[in-house]
Order: C-alpha cells, then sequence, then structure tokens
C-alpha cells in the first residue's frame, strides 16, 4: 500500500493517464514530528483552500482562484503531520454524480484499461488517487454522495461525516445544508484514522458486531433496481456480518427514497442557483453545458416547489430519527451498478445518488466498503448508514467487514497506465 512518490515519472505519467490529479506539489506539510498521520500522502479535492495555492472548484472561471487561507480541515491533517501532495480533480463546482468534467478533464476509472469508465463524483480524482495508490488517502466532499459514489465505482473506501461535524470553512460549497467533508482511503481502519483527526476527536472502541443488529431493506423498497453483482455483493455481505455475530432483520423505510431523492434534488438546486446566480447571469457561457442545464432547471423552479421541499425535508429528518435506533445500522448498496462506459452516460437521465443523496437530505452519515467485483471485473459497494453521529460504530463495523474479506486488498492492474 506504499503510494508512488508524487514526483516521480511514474506517478506523472500514471497521473496523465487517470487524470487523477489537476495540480501536484511541492508537497506541503508541517514540521510535526510525530503526529497521528506522520509519513502520509494525502491528496484534496479542489475544492478545499490551501493557503497560496489554486483551488479552481474544477472550473475554468475559478482557474486563478488562489487561496488565501488554509481550510480548516486541511491544516487538522498538517498538523497531525500528514503532508499534502495536491489537489485533485473534481466535477465542475461539484454539481454532478458520474465523475464528469468536459472542461478540466474527466478522472478515468482505473480498474479498466481498455473502455474509458467514469469515476463517480463529485469527488472524483480523489477516489481515483487513491485507488490507483498515488496516495495513502483523500480529503473529499459529500454533498449527495460525492465521496460515496466514486469510492463504490473504483473499489476503495469512503466516510460520509455527520453533518457540520467537521468543519467546512475553506471549502467551496455547493449547497451548504447538505454539504460534508470526509476521507477516502483503502481501508475502514484509515478513515476511522483520518476521521479522529478531521473531528478531532476519539473513535471509541466498539465491540462489533457481535450482537449487533443490522436492517436490511426488501430490494421492493429500492428506488431503482440494482444489478445483478450488487444485489449479491449486498447478500454476501449480510451472511458475513451474520457470521460475525450480527442480528439482521428486514425493515421498511418511512418513506419513499426516490421522493426524497427528488426533494433533495429540488433544494439542492436552488441552494447553488442561490450561491451562483450572479455569475450565471453576468455570463452562461462561462459554465459547462452540463451546470447550464442544471441552473436552468433551477431557475425555473418555483417557489412553492421549494418550500414543499423544504417542508417535507424537515418532516422526513424527524421520521428518520424516529424510525430508525441509534444503536442499529442500515446495510443498502452505495450505488445501483458498477462503472459505466463513459460514452454510456447520460447527465440527463436518472442520477447516480438514487441510495445516497437521502442520507444527506435526512441528516445521517454512512460509510462506502468495497464488497466485490462483477463479471467485467469492475468493483461493486455497500454502504451502512447510521444516524447522525454515529461514525464510530460505522467504521467498527467497516474494520470487521473488512478482516473477513480481503475485496478492499484488491488493486487494479495499471500496467496500461505506467507504461510498463
Amino acid at each position: 500500500m506504499k503510494p508512488l512518490s508524487p514526483r516521480s515519472e511514474a506517478f506523472a505519467h500514471q497521473n496523465d493517464m487517470l487524470h487523477a490529479f489537476v495540480r501536484v506539489g511541492p508537497s506541503r506539510q508541517s514540521s510535526v514530528a510525530h503526529g497521528a498521520l506522520q509519513g502520509w500522502s494525502i491528496a484534496i479535492k479542489d475544492c478545499f483552500d490551501l493557503a497560496g495555492e489554486i483551488a479552481s472548484v474544477g472550473t475554468p472561471m475559478f482557474a486563478a482562484r488562489r487561496a488565501t487561507r488554509t481550510a480548516t480541515a486541511v491544516q487538522r491533517l498538517l498538523d497531525a503531520g500528514a503532508c499534502i501532495v495536491g489537489h485533485t480533480q473534481m466535477v465542475e463546482l461539484a454539481f454532478g454524480g458520474w465523475g464528469i468534467n468536459a472542461a478540466l478533464g474527466t478522472p478515468r476509472n482505473p480498474w479498466d484499461g481498455r473502455i474509458v469508465r467514469v469515476a463517480g463524483g463529485s469527488s472524483s480524482g480523489s477516489a481515483v488517487a487513491v485507488a490507483a495508490h498515488m496516495v495513502r488517502a483523500a480529503l473529499g466532499s459529500d454533498t449527495a454522495g460525492s465521496i460515496r459514489m466514486p469510492v463504490a465505482l473504483c473499489g476503495v473506501t469512503g466516510l460520509k461525516t455527520t453533518y457540520a461535524l467537521i468543519p467546512e470553512d475553506g471549502v467551496f460549497p455547493l449547497a451548504s445544508s447538505y454539504d460534508s467533508v470526509g476521507p477516502i482511503a483503502q481501508t475502514a481502519d484509515d478513515c476511522a484514522r483520518l476521521f479522529e483527526v478531521l473531528a478531532q476527536t476519539n473513535v471509541a472502541p466498539i465491540q462489533a458486531p457481535s450482537g449487533m443488529r443490522i436492517a436490511v431493506f426488501d430490494s421492493a423498497a429500492y428506488p431503482v433496481p440494482v444489478e445483478s453483482a450488487v444485489q449479491q455483493a449486498l447478500d454476501g455481505a449480510a451472511d458475513i456480518f451474520v457470521r460475525l455475530g450480527a442480528r439482521l432483520h428486514k425493515s421498511a423505510p418511512p418513506f419513499a427514497l426516490a421522493e426524497l431523492t427528488r426533494d433533495a434534488g429540488t433544494l439542492i438546486g436552488a441552494e447553488a442557483w442561490a450561491l451562483h446566480r450572479a455569475r450565471f447571469e453576468l455570463d452562461t457561457n462561462a459554465f459547462g453545458a452540463d451546470i447550464q442545464r442544471r441552473f436552468e432547471q433551477a431557475r425555473l423552479t418555483e417557489l412553492s416547489t421549494i418550500a414543499v421541499a423544504r417542508a417535507a425535508r424537515v418532516e422526513a429528518s424527524e421520521r428518520f430519527r424516529q424510525w430508525f435506533p441509534a444503536d442499529e445500522v442500515l446495510l443498502m448498496p452505495t450505488v445501483h451498478c458498477s462503472a459505466p462506459a463513459l460514452d454510456s452516460v447520460d447527465e440527463r437521465g436518472s442520477p447516480l445518488g438514487q441510495f445516497t443523496r437521502w442520507v444527506n437530505h435526512v441528516g445521517g452519515c454512512a460509510l462506502s466498503l468495497p464488497a466485490g467485483f462483477d463479471a467485467l471485473g469492475l468493483p461493486v459497494a455497500i454502504q451502512l448508514v447510521g444516524q447522525a453521529g454515529t461514525e464510530a460504530r460505522l467504521l467498527a463495523l467497516g474494520s470487521a467487514f473488512q478482516q473477513a474479506t480481503d475485496w478492499h486488498r484488491r488493486e487494479p492492474d495499471l500496467r496500461w497506465a505506467t507504461g510498463s
């Protein structure tokens, strides 16, 4: 798991093939001698400010946006001894789930050397950099699944943290009532160490999963059908948790996940439109075609529709708190598929975040874990969902799952990217 040196020719060539980084080095680290993250190479999504460096948020119009301060989350990594090696590519303004950035380059999923496949977004480059072992870990943001979707498609681990638990100052927003900061790494254990630093807390030991209750949904409750490999991975994970001593039970959500996904889309669009309206009306063409379409849709959304969605969100959040016990975990797919070919993706179709967006909407936290491969050798994933503030429980379960499996140890064959 030792990452390539960001200054090596192999790293440069590999990144050129994968488009994971938008800017690399010179490395930035503090003078801390024995921090919790001493020796860790970490990449940060291009929406995180690092004093003196450009953070373009994935858009050409911010190509000269140089940070005057360092985001608190990034500073905490530095203070723990981490080495920040560069900014990773992302979806323009973080407003998209497939990982596509037509203007600045779309990170390529490292698991297929023949067909260019999407990496998921919007933290696309961060997931690719970890999956390709360019860095040990990366920092991402999650508004509707923007950490969990790319880690699922790239075969690594990612944590969507509780809203506002990790400071978001110095992180360029998409939708401020949905955004959260979180880590991406190979393992749940590494995510736990990063979480402790980022949240400035100790992950208290939890006996897991013996005796723990884990809820699962019948597929009839799914917002969209899932590919057979995803369902097989989910069933296999359930069997493993049972063998480890967990108690599984069927449950049914008190709301339709598809309706929550729709309402979240309305509110995220409204918040993003409010943030960028002045720029958009000044120069529509400064934005990419997909972002233009999303903003045009948000502009036409009636205020009454937004008000109804906002009220429904309050009700759904309360239902979630009343329905789901804080000492339980929900096991479900992260996304419904493995990584599709880039030229097959229609950004106007059903969003990738059908299983992720609702968690942000109701205020939960979630951990995505690699859980298998499909017939093409592409990763599939599961996610563990909990109430706000239950990250320690999710991470303990994730650690136990990864001690019993080896999905997280599999590596993509990158000979096509390194020229070897």
